[in-house]
């Protein structure tokens, strides 16, 4: 079973790697067991107990070899080749994952902005407050997706296949769109965060910088604006499902009218409300020059 499911349709996948160490785990462990012997809860006990006590993995990473044996089990079971599939315990002390990078205050986003080592890292930092987005989206972003006439930030190229880590489009905040038009004014690449005219791949090091400068501990990343965003949308009473829209994750039930969902007026309002307070509290009350250059009075 486990070899059909590679053959034809594991070792296709991107993370092809990963299933074939997963399954091999499987059947290193497993062996010529049938799949109701494989089922039984002492076996599956056994089995995550071996997995991480005696090949030493995190219950993460046994949580994810349990799971891709899960997938090709399923896989067997759609194309008609066994009549049920069996129910699989969930790898216990997983626990809940902890998000990359510790959310920050209003403070320490203002030091992080003023402490920039480079202007394209400042542009970055903004960018990510602005959208709440993922940090390689907004690397991404073109000046094209940034639609000034519909208030719309286009984080998905059209030319790219939206992954599980769906990249939104999201309402342009007011006090945004001045920095952005004047940063396509000005600049002579195609992308918003650049150097002399090429894209910027890769911020590590100037983030770095930037954060000792400011004192920040080793915690704070690029995910922190992001995380740091969300909390923020929860406490301006954005509802759940907006919040989820607006940070790409997929609400089930969601369908294909999604595509036109961004040029209803009422689209993320609240979030994009949100947002601009949030860009008026950095510039009233901690005077980021960089922001209050450019933004609009509210």
């Amino acid at each position: 079973m486990f070899a059909r499911y590679y053959e034809h349709h594991g070792q296709h996948l991107r993370s092809s790697d990963l299933a074939r160490v997963a399954l091999n785990y499987w059947l290193d462990f497993y062996g010529d067991k049938t799949l109701a012997e494989t089922a039984e809860v002492l076996e599956q006990e056994r089995f995550h107990n071996w997995l991480i006590t005696t090949k030493g993995l995190k219950p993460n990473s046994a949580a994810r070899i349990v799971s891709n044996g899960k997938t090709a089990i399923n896989w067997t079971w759609k194309r008609g080749e066994i009549d049920h599939v069996p129910y699989f315990l969930p790898v216990k002390n997983i626990g809940v994952v902890p998000p990359r990078g510790r959310p920050l205050d209003i403070s320490e986003i203002a030091r992080l902005i003023q402490a920039a080592v480079s202007p394209h890292l400042r542009d970055f930092i903004i960018l990510m407050i602005a959208t709440a987005s993922r940090p390689d989206a907004i690397l991404d972003l073109t000046f094209d997706r940034c639609d000034f006439d519909n208030g719309l930030i286009i984080l998905n190229a059209s030319d790219r296949v939206q992954t599980k880590k769906h990249r939104p489009t999201v309402k342009m905040p007011d006090q945004v769109r001045p920095y952005l038009e004047k940063l396509r004014a000005t600049s002579d690449s195609e992308y918003v965060i650049s150097f002399r005219g090429q894209q910027i791949k890769n911020i590590k090091t100037a983030w770095k910088a930037t954060r000792e400068k400011a004192g920040l501990d080793d915690q704070v990343n690029p995910y922190s604006l992001r995380h740091t965003l969300a909390r923020h949308l929860r406490r301006e009473s954005v509802p759940a499902w907006e919040v989820a829209a607006q940070l790409g994750h997929k609400v089930r039930g969601a369908s294909t009218t999604e595509i036109y969902a961004p040029f209803d007026p009422t689209y993320l309002n609240q979030s994009k409300q949100a947002v601009d307070a949030l860009f008026c509290q950095l510039s009233c009350e901690y005077r980021v020059k960089e922001i209050s250059d450019l933004i609009c009075e509210v």
